[in-house]
């Protein structure tokens, strides 16, 4: 298991979020979406492309945007993509600042 992880079903504007979803070859994959500041910081470093990724591919790569961004990570999405060994999704209630 790698960690716990906070899943909402509606992130926050600020929040750095891997959206969980089955592409159309039955592949777990993972969107990550991130503010638009953190958006802008991705350019001007020149960080790969934001585009749909495996998801421990994608939750990598987004726990470092949210490390350095010092922002939240979510998950959001399609909960039945994740896989228990990767940890466990805890539902996040409104408000939480973890």
């Amino acid at each position: 298991m790698i960690a716990d992880f906070r899943y909402v079903a509606s992130p926050e504007v600020e929040d750095v979020v891997v959206e969980l979803f089955w592409d159309n070859d039955g592949e777990r994959m993972g969107r990550i979406k991130i503010p638009d500041m953190v958006d802008n910081a991705v350019v001007v470093l020149e960080l790969p492309h934001l585009s749909p990724l495996p998801v421990i591919s994608a939750v990598a790569y987004a726990m470092v945007l949210a490390a350095q961004s010092e922002r939240r990570l979510r998950i959001s999405g399609d909960q039945s993509v994740w896989q228990q060994e990767w940890g466990t999704l805890i539902n996040a209630p409104l408000g939480d600042v973890h």
